[in-house]
């Protein structure tokens, strides 16, 4: 057996390309996962206002998000990619899984150049079957992009360092720009370059001096004087949006459960009073293999493994420390997992480099155990991942307006309209909408307070302006809601109700999303 291993170890060696073939096999592996999943929930209010801002042009994108909470870049590769692939629940989320998969492919780079081919390995398995990246692959909204563009700015920081050469410098300024004009945590992630640039400048017995003018090279300044000149147009708008978001935001606040939900998160996909019994022992197990064994790979890496061991644990750690501390009163809470995947995807190289480098003092069985442990931990998150989809873990809601929709469709003639009792219904609702069952909302009974309701506000597509008229041309119609109540509550009392349909909810065991019919006028 030893020597069938090391024939194999031997003929690896001799065929670097393998590195290309497992990469691709873990891409493919990848997608699968995340392409069966992806048309399988409903699109929910987030996703739905990506696929809502993406039918406008450019410049209104730009307007219209200006007075959401996020920058308009995703939205504008949205728009693009729509208009090329389509716009079903597939296409949309697509572009995310390709993101996905060349955030995991940039990572496989950074690894394999950071700790060699080994290290490299086990970080695309453990980034192929991360339920936290294959959710937010399946979801048309930016973090995939996000952590993509982090790990791209992060290859040609490295770059820049070794080589010194301005054009790494200048593009590494370019893709710390995208990233703030894709998510403005990715300011996370730039603070974790600066402190791992911090642990490379400095040296014992450096006056406050030395280290400043080192720290603060001439090439560093010039990369993020382009990243900020590129973003400088942006800006008041951000400033505007961390205004509205400092006012009042709907995250909770963070507590002493907020970074092992985090971890339970990454692990299973589920929130850390879920994790019980032996998903509990797992996970405490693994922080302590890992706890234990991330001194002893540090010190068993040479010279040079060891600078690229506090880069991947700086984009780690820093980014979720930071995000809590910017949590904490007098500030509002901002803390969400989500808005972590780039960290998520440098913890996966962290976990791989700390458990083949930190366990080399064990024998094979027990090396082996954490690793599979950690696969099998992962596989059930998957598992949770399919079985929860986009269910609100906030208001303990399953999105089912797609099921909703198609009960009223399948339910009435042709040419029976569907009004959404609210805005946040109306854009979950609307890509939904065909020729046969229009969607609509009400202009007299929105409230426009949010810049999120902007693009309803500003625009008479899909409005109901006039409801007297509209309920003369449409005798009969559907209405829909998210409700606990037996039907929907009719606008006007003088409202005939018909029938109510709606969508069984397995997880919650309820029927929330539901849609009344209604004779609003004639006989």
């Amino acid at each position: 057996m030893k020597k069938i291993f090391t024939s194999i170890s031997t003929y690896i060696k001799k065929h670097p390309k393998i590195d290309i073939a497992i990469l691709v096999t873990g891409l493919v592996i990848f997608a699968t996962i995340a392409l069966i999943n992806a048309p399988r929930a409903s699109i929910w209010f987030d996703e739905a206002f990506s696929t809502y801002i993406a039918q406008f042009s450019f410049l209104d994108i730009a307007r219209y998000t200006a007075s959401d909470v996020h920058p308009p870049l995703y939205y504008w590769a949205l728009k693009a990619w729509s208009e090329l692939f389509g716009t079903t629940e597939l296409a949309y989320r697509s572009l995310s899984i390709l993101f996905g998969a060349a955030a995991i492919s940039t990572a496989f780079v950074l690894a394999r150049k950071f700790f060699g081919r080994k290290v490299a390995w086990l970080s695309l398995l453990f980034l192929v079957i991360s339920p936290m990246l294959i959710r937010y692959s399946d979801e048309a909204r930016m973090y995939t992009m996000a952590a993509f563009i982090v790990m791209l700015a992060t290859y040609f920081m490295v770059k820049a360092t070794e080589t010194n050469k301005t054009k790494y410098w200048i593009w590494y300024g370019v893709m710390v720009s995208l990233g703030m004009w894709t998510h403005y945590f990715t300011a996370f992630a730039w603070l974790a370059h600066w402190a791992w640039r911090a642990t490379q400048t400095w040296r014992k017995g450096n006056k406050l001096k030395e280290f400043w003018k080192k720290f603060f090279s001439k090439q560093w300044i010039i990369t993020y004087s382009v990243a900020v000149g590129l973003f400088l147009p942006w800006l008041p708008f951000m400033a505007f949006q961390v205004g509205v978001v400092q006012s009042g935001f709907w995250i909770g606040p963070v507590g002493v459960d907020t970074p092992v939900n985090y971890m339970t998160n990454y692990f299973y996909y589920l929130e850390h009073n879920q994790a019980t019994s032996w998903l509990a022992v797992a996970l405490i197990f693994i922080f302590v293999v890992t706890l234990a064994a991330a001194p002893k790979a540090y010190k068993a890496l040479k010279s040079q493994e060891k600078k690229w061991f506090l880069l991947v644990a700086s984009m780690a750690f820093v980014p979720p420390i930071l995000l809590f501390i910017m949590s904490l009163p007098p500030l509002r809470s901002t803390f969400v997992e989500r808005y972590m995947v780039p960290a998520i995807v440098a913890l996966s190289i962290f976990m791989a480099l700390v458990l083949l480098k930190g366990l080399k003092d064990w024998k094979p069985f027990w090396r082996a155990v954490p690793v599979v442990l950690i696969v099998v931990m992962m596989i059930f998150g998957i598992t949770n991942v399919y079985k929860y989809g986009n269910f609100n873990k906030n208001t303990n809601t399953h999105i089912l307006t797609r099921q909703a929709v198609q009960a009223a469709q399948e339910a009435s003639p042709a040419g029976t309209p569907i009004v959404a009792k609210s805005p946040w219904v109306f854009y979950e609702a609307i890509p939904y909408a065909t020729d046969e069952h229009p969607i609509y909302f009400i202009d007299e009974t929105t409230d426009y307070i949010y810049g999120s309701l902007d693009m309803l506000k500003f625009n008479d597509q899909h409005k109901i302006k006039d409801m007297d008229a509209f309920e003369k041309d449409n005798p009969v119609i559907w209405y829909l809601d998210n409700t606990q109540d037996e039907d929907v509550s009719p606008l006007d009392d003088s409202w005939v109700k018909m029938k109510t349909v709606g969508a069984y909810d397995e997880l919650t065991k309820k029927t929330s999303y539901k849609a009344t019919e209604y004779r609003v006028s004639g006989e």
